[in-house]
């Protein structure tokens, strides 16, 4: 407590009331502190690269749930039963075996052929795919073409 008394200068006090800067005493030394290392600098294109390539794969699961489609039926229909567009009906791509099927019925036997040979390359990718990309790509994603 003496030594707050023996530093206290009333002089001070009317230094603030003059609009004069107050003299102070000159600051204590100090102390030696632990120097933290620098932060790596962050790089946020590299690291969006990063993510964007990892978020862009495909997802795996690891269980399909109990009405997932079959690859092997699906890729069966595609194979003799395409033309009609019978795979997509059995996927769920309305949409898209409609179509097939008013192209292979309304253009005498043209568009049939070709709606038999997209068939074919359906079904033989369906086949070619192992379960968890067939899963993904066409249940999942809901990929209709190719």
């Amino acid at each position: 407590m003496d030594e707050f008394n023996n530093n206290y200068n009333p002089q001070q006090d009317n230094a603030f009331q003059n609009n004069e800067q107050p003299q102070y005493q000159q600051a204590p030394p100090q102390q030696d502190y632990q120097q933290v290392p620098p932060q790596p600098q962050y790089d946020a294109q590299q690291n969006y690269n990063q993510y964007q390539y990892q978020y862009n794969q495909q997802p795996v699961y690891g269980a399909q749930p109990a009405d997932a489609k079959d690859k092997l039926t699906a890729g069966l229909l595609a194979i003799f039963l395409g033309v009609f567009g019978v795979h997509k009906f059995y996927l769920g791509y309305t949409t898209s075996a409609i179509i097939m099927l008013l192209v292979s019925l309304f253009t005498f036997g043209i568009g049939a052929t070709v709606m038999g040979i997209i068939g074919i390359i359906e079904g033989i990718i369906y086949l070619t795919k192992n379960d968890a990309e067939f899963y993904n790509t066409y249940v999942v994603n809901e990929k209709q073409w190719f």
